[in-house]
């Protein structure tokens, strides 16, 4: 190309841009604007301190009505090949905004974005992806006071789509980054060596955006395995979070993964990884917020409404519901202290049994003391709510052993000699005071294989199809998976033969030890249970090779 057609190229495409950036401009300084109803600070601090008194969550957000629908409101325009519907909302004084709708009824491809005033684009475009049967929906949180709400279809839409804006969520603190929250004592999941060998939990944690009635607040989670391994999102976390939430709210959730500092000492971080809505699947209805939790574990398992998208890179974390009075092994809990950057706290010392109230004789929760490592001495603060205390596993990896209901009264990094307490992972499983069917047992293990060990994994699903187990340096295949007496071993090619073979059940135990000595063997499981179990390969000199194979 010449360079004066060159030239003539750029020049339109400058025109282009310019008359496209013109046209929104010009779109945006014709939206009407609603105003959400005048925000009290006075009142809200006096119900926080209610809220406080009474062991409820922290709320970072108060949801004031505005009820605007789309058939009624906003304004409509075409553009191109996309209807497009636009309305401005203030909330003064907010730190940030975010918007609850409901009477979703969208077309495939409906997508919502969120503009300043100015057009600059503060969020999406974001596909509104609905589970079946829902109809209520939330959107990102942007900074500021004023915004725009778009909303887009394709104009071919056989119908076009309708939705009512109910609320505006009007973040008045505990909002990252317009408002300092945490202690500066707080260890970020990058650091090292505290980080090292719990990166799938840490992976697996996920900072929550709780609805209830009264506003949004921030807890924390953990995506967690099922026996059969088919990546459902399910997602483990305090029933005192939201045990007031209600089914429409639920599907307002958020959860944000990977939300965290990228270097040791902070640096940048992200919170555009997240999905909306979920549905409660089971709990432990034991929460009575004057004794805090005395009748029981505190647990809460929700059903993300998307699947976890590869791009996330999520970790399904592993879990042991046996029933252990006291554990000596050192281990951490990840969580979003405040609703903050993903942090990761250390305990060295021997957990014990107890309960949040010692007077009620529950032994349900494990009692955690929080120790300084080389980066830091992190503690559990509100925020915290629903994170997950991991164990290290010999056979397995990390395992998620209790979910936090709370710290002792005042725990800051200036105080931190105080006491942590985490439902344990073998209460929620049978014993709480909830019907069966919201147990947590028959979500985890449905098929009642009786499994109490389960490892971690970035790729459950592929148990489903049969084959592969990524080790540290090649990967075992293994078919059928799952099997009944037989299975094949396809031993990796670079693989020094013989290897030394253990097959370690789901309790730790080695239950059977040979050597392979050709690279694909038919290995017989008869006579062994039914239930998850580890192969690992052994060569002198190198790490071993891990690999899973479900017996049926």
């Amino acid at each position: 190309m010449s360079p004066v057609k060159e030239s003539r190229n750029t020049v339109r495409q400058a025109l282009l841009l310019f008359a496209l950036l013109a046209g929104a401009l010009k779109a945006c300084a014709q939206i009407g604007y609603v105003h959400a109803p005048a925000f009290d600070a006075a009142s809200t601090a006096a119900d926080d301190a209610l809220r406080e008194a009474a062991g409820e969550i922290p709320l970072y957000g108060r949801t004031l009505p505005v009820r605007v629908n789309s058939s009624s409101g906003g304004t409509w325009t075409r553009e191109g090949g996309e209807l497009v519907w636009r309305l401005g909302i203030t909330s003064p004084g907010a730190l940030a905004l975010e918007f609850f709708l409901e009477g979703v009824e969208v077309p495939p491809q409906a997508s919502l974005r969120i503009l300043s005033p100015a057009g600059k684009v503060l969020a999406g475009p974001d596909p509104m992806l609905l589970a079946p049967g829902t109809a209520t929906y939330s959107t990102a949180l942007v900074a500021g006071d004023s915004c725009i709400l778009e909303y887009r279809e394709p104009a071919g839409a056989a119908r076009r789509g309708v939705f009512t804006l109910a609320q505006v969520g009007h973040a008045y603190r505990d909002v990252q980054p317009w408002t300092a929250r945490e202690g500066s004592c707080h260890v970020n999941v990058a650091c090292a060596p505290e980080s090292d060998g719990w990166e799938g939990p840490i992976k697996a944690t996920v900072r929550i955006s709780v609805v209830v009635p009264e506003g949004t607040g921030w807890c924390s989670g953990t995506l967690v395995n099922n026996v059969r391994q088919d990546c459902t999102p399910y997602i483990l976390t305090a029933y005192h979070c939201g045990r007031t939430s209600t089914t429409a709210q639920f599907n307002q959730y958020k959860f944000y993964f990977n939300f965290q500092y990228a270097n040791c000492n902070g640096g940048s971080y992200s919170t555009a990884q997240y999905l909306t809505g979920a549905q409660l699947k089971a709990y432990s209805n034991d929460y009575d917020p004057q004794l805090q939790g005395v009748g029981g574990s505190d647990f809460m398992l929700l059903r993300a409404n998307a699947s976890i998208p590869e791009g996330f890179d999520p970790y399904w974390a592993g879990w042991d519901a046996t029933n252990i009075a006291s554990l000596s092994a050192d281990g951490v809990c990840i969580h979003h202290p405040t609703g903050a950057p993903k942090r990761i706290s250390s305990y060295t010392q021997t957990l014990t049994t107890g309960h949040p109230m010692g007077s009620s004789g529950l032994m349900s929760h494990y009692k955690a003391k929080w120790a300084p490592t080389q980066n830091g001495f992190g503690v559990t603060e509100v925020g915290s709510s629903g994170s997950g205390l991991f164990k290290p596993g010999a056979a397995t990896g990390p395992l998620l052993i209790g979910t936090l209901t709370g710290s002792s009264s005042g725990m800051t990094c200036t105080n931190n000699g105080g006491t942590s307490y985490f439902g344990k992972m073998s209460y929620h499983w049978t014993n709480n005071p909830n019907a069966a069917n919201v147990k947590l047992k028959p979500w985890l293990d449905p098929d009642n294989t009786g499994v109490l060990v389960l490892a971690g994994s970035d790729d459950p699903c592929a148990l489903q199809n049969g084959v592969r187990e990524h080790g540290p340096r090649q990967s075992i295949g293994i078919v059928p998976n799952p099997a009944h007496d037989r299975f094949t071993i396809h031993t990796p090619a670079e693989l020094e033969l013989p290897a030394r073979a253990m097959l370690v059940d789901a309790l730790g135990r080695t239950v059977r030890e040979w050597s392979i000595r050709a690279p694909e063997e038919i290995i017989t499981a008869a006579g062994l249970p039914a239930g998850l179990y580890h192969l690992l390969l052994h060569t002198p000199g190198a790490q071993p090779i891990a690999g899973r194979i479900q017996l049926q």
